[in-house]
């Protein structure tokens, strides 16, 4: 799913900010044989849980929250969520609000942390006080116990995969949200991965710094400035609006394309106007539910993976309708 924006996921209306906010880091998880996490000190009960969910009204995030409420209340866990009402991030919110949770002596912390700047001291800080800390869709901070979701290295080479499939020439130019964090991971395993494609070349990034009003003209600048530009990049689902407005706006339809992440804001939509090439698809339950069963196994002690990898697959035109069919894969 950026939480950002998302999974913005990811996985990410607006959305986010991997996430985006949808939407997933960070690498939020580089793979199975990502580090173990020892659970060394004592084994602490857990029965009381807050997720702070970046977008809780964005489809995804959403989905995120609905199925992480139902997996830990299958198992005795209490559980809350907070977060902003809009459709764009509010870190000052989240973290005021895990704050709240702290101070309140909830037994674990669930959150997507948009910098490791401002969400490392919070971690730090809930773990002295005796909490559980799991981030979903980031990876970029380290003091969390775990972290679940997309991993954004995984994401952006099978993005460089999926775009070097499209035949002919592919001048992609990126638009995320900043150059640190999840969106560098994913930038930087593109760039990586592509070295292998002989058709893939990369003409230029910018960043929208979590704000989806400037998606449009940030586009618009990008066409003007790279005349052969003819596939955008992004992991940040909230941004597909703003990109599809700018190709149209341009009169570049059949001549530009999009790789994005996401069914939600528009996609789908993009994908019959012959705009969107590929979108990734998360499995957002998986991602809900994965940090509570991590967070359950460590409270008894067990060894856990650091880092959760959640399913993903792309999309084209030819294959959406079946990968969605089961809702699995949004």
């Amino acid at each position: 799913m950026r939480a950002r924006r998302y999974v913005r996921y990811a996985l990410s209306a607006a959305i986010i900010t991997t996430l985006s906010a949808s939407v997933t880091a960070c690498s939020n998880a580089t793979g199975p044989a990502a580090a173990k996490s020892s659970a060394t000190s004592k084994a602490r009960p857990l029965k009381s849980m807050l997720f702070v969910n970046p977008l809780p009204n964005y489809p995804a995030w959403k989905t995120i929250g609905q199925c992480m409420k139902a997996e830990a209340e299958k198992n005795g866990i209490s559980f809350s969520q907070a977060g902003p009402n809009g459709n764009n991030m509010d870190s000052k919110l989240m973290l005021d609000r895990l704050q709240q949770g702290i101070s309140s002596k909830v037994d674990a912390l669930v959150t997507f942390p948009a910098s490791a700047e401002q969400f490392d001291p919070i971690f730090a800080q809930a773990r002295s006080a005796g909490a559980y800390v799991a981030t979903v869709e980031g990876g970029q901070t380290k003091n969390q116990d775990i972290n679940a979701g997309t991993s954004f290295e995984q994401f952006g080479q099978l993005a460089a995969k999926t775009v070097a499939a499209k035949p002919g020439q592919q001048n992609v130019a990126f638009l995320t949200q900043g150059p640190t964090g999840p969106d560098a991971t994913f930038v930087n395993a593109f760039k990586q991965a592509a070295k292998q494609y002989s058709n893939i070349k990369i003409v230029d990034t910018r960043y929208d710094g979590g704000d989806v009003t400037k998606t449009t003209d940030l586009a618009t600048a990008l066409m003007n400035a790279h005349p052969e530009l003819n596939h955008f990049v992004t992991n940040e689902g909230a941004d597909t609006p703003g990109i599809i407005a700018a190709i149209k706006q341009k009169g570049r339809v059949g001549k530009v394309f999009l790789t994005t992440n996401s069914i939600y804001s528009g996609s789908v939509e993009g994908m019959k106007a012959g705009i969107v090439y590929s979108l990734l698809l998360q499995n957002m339950c998986a991602i809900g539910k994965a940090p509570v069963d991590a967070l359950i196994k460590l409270s008894k002690g067990e060894t856990v993976p650091s880092n959760i990898p959640t399913p993903i697959e792309f999309a084209t035109a030819s294959t959406v309708d079946s990968l969605t069919k089961s809702g699995d894969l949004q």
